[in-house]
């Protein structure tokens, strides 16, 4: 672990902090259209970077403890009680500093990011959160069997466009060349059946329902399937019904009495 010298932190972050005061007091009410459009984007490219510096202290952090040590169940937990953000932000804040903070290996020896040009891009202030996000989930939806080499073209490929492209625009682009990488990809193996594999409940609603979606495996499949046709049959374990039919075969009355939609039964 390299040496930090406190002091030299605090007197930067004392200069940050006076500075960012100075600039909350001052007047743009007398600028012209085309400086104050420059400031925005001077902003912009701040506010960006920023983040970079946040996966840095995040990062530091975990080489140093564990969230169950400070408390927390996690560090999304960490996050969204220190900084009173929401579970999704804090988790994407962890998540982004997975991929694109500072790593060590098991030996301490200092490693880069899991994407470097997205990483450099970002700490230049030249994409933002939601560039990340877009990255992310192409990565996310990737194939396992697409090899190192072809990885790294689609990362410097995905950050040149996010330079000059809007979130929107690169999606559509990651979108097409996702296409063009898997047209007709090899039979997906185990693995990566296992890594799509799953169910996600969404939050409770107001009226207290929650949305639920997912992904089968084949096996998972073949078994929900036999459910379905046996048990969410039309008629099958109605609870309108005075004594539902839960085996055998419904009767006709109870057949057509069953007014529910199949997701329903």
């Amino acid at each position: 672990m390299g040496f930090t010298d406190l002091a030299v932190v605090e007197e930067a972050y004392a200069d940050y902090e006076a500075a960012a005061a100075r600039i909350s007091s001052l007047d743009h009410a007398g600028l012209s259209v085309p400086e104050l459009l420059e400031l925005q984007s001077r902003r912009e490219r701040l506010a960006c970077a920023a983040e970079a510096v946040d996966h840095r202290i995040l990062a530091a952090l975990q080489t140093q403890t564990t969230a169950k040590e400070i408390g927390a169940k996690n560090w999304a937990d960490v996050l969204r009680i220190r900084l009173h953000i929401d579970a999704d932000e804090a988790r994407r804040r962890v998540r982004d500093t997975d991929n694109l903070g500072p790593r060590s290996a098991i030996t301490g020896e200092p490693l880069g990011p899991v994407w470097p040009a997205v990483a450099a891009a970002q700490a230049e202030g030249a994409i933002n959160t939601e560039h990340v996000a877009v990255i992310t989930n192409f990565f996310t939806k990737l194939p396992l069997w697409v090899d190192p080499t072809t990885r790294t073209q689609c990362e410097q490929s995905l950050v040149a466009g996010a330079r000059h492209q809007t979130p929107e625009e690169l999606r559509a682009a990651a979108k097409n060349l996702l296409y063009q990488l898997d047209q007709d990809g090899p039979e997906p193996d185990d693995a990566e059946r296992d890594r799509k594999r799953g169910i996600r409940m969404g939050n409770q609603r107001s009226d207290g329902t929650s949305e639920i979606s997912g992904t089968l495996d084949p096996e998972a499949r073949a078994y929900w399937e036999a459910i379905y046709e046996k048990l969410a049959a039309p008629g099958m374990c109605n609870p309108a019904d005075e004594v539902p039919c839960l085996s055998g075969t419904p009767t006709a009355e109870q057949i057509a009495g069953d007014t529910r939609t199949l997701s329903q039964r």
